[in-house]
């Protein structure tokens, strides 16, 4: 093509005529069609430089989102293995946050229990302490009306008796 865009520029720029000799009348005619070539020759060269352009346009295009996809896709795969690290290890605190929370969960039916127990205990040891306070009291007033000189001295009468006997059957033995 640019060979015949080469003869046609000659063929305008020499002002040759391919046609055979014509008239004075094809002689507007042939200028017409000498500015038609010419016309038709810039526009090829417009063309043509617009669709270089347009051509390096598309290249520069794909080759900027070709070296976009080089650089972004393993730094995209890089951050989704993270992201499933990061989820995975995630999973395992959630489960082990689980595991926690059921432990607590024992372990506070077992603090409940013995919360039970030991208001029973408290309970039973109240009860024992009214029921023993009364025989204690009991116990303290009688010993606080016991007359203790009128024991003493049926002790020691007892002994005076006790003791000229223990000494009779000790001179048998």
């Amino acid at each position: 093509m640019d060979n015949n865009v080469t003869d046609v520029e000659k063929t305008v720029s020499e002002g040759e005529n391919t046609s055979p000799a014509p008239e004075k009348k094809s002689s507007a005619n042939e200028k017409s069609t000498q500015e038609l070539l010419a016309e038709i020759l810039k526009y090829q060269k417009r063309s043509s430089r617009v669709t270089r352009v347009a051509a390096f346009a598309v290249i520069f295009i794909v080759a900027v989102f070709a070296a976009t996809f080089i650089l972004l896709i393993p730094k995209a795969v890089g951050f989704m293995d993270h992201a499933r690290n990061s989820l995975t290890e995630v999973d395992k605190i959630i489960a082990e946050t689980d595991t926690i929370v059921a432990d607590l969960n024992s372990i506070t039916e077992e603090v409940s229990g013995l919360v039970s127990q030991a208001n029973v205990l408290i309970d039973n040891s109240n009860s024992m302490v009214e029921d023993n306070t009364e025989a204690v009291t009991e116990t303290i007033n009688k010993l606080n009306n016991m007359d203790f000189e009128t024991l003493n001295k049926a002790i020691k009468d007892l002994s005076d008796v006790v003791e000229p006997m223990a000494n009779f059957f000790n001179r048998f033995h």
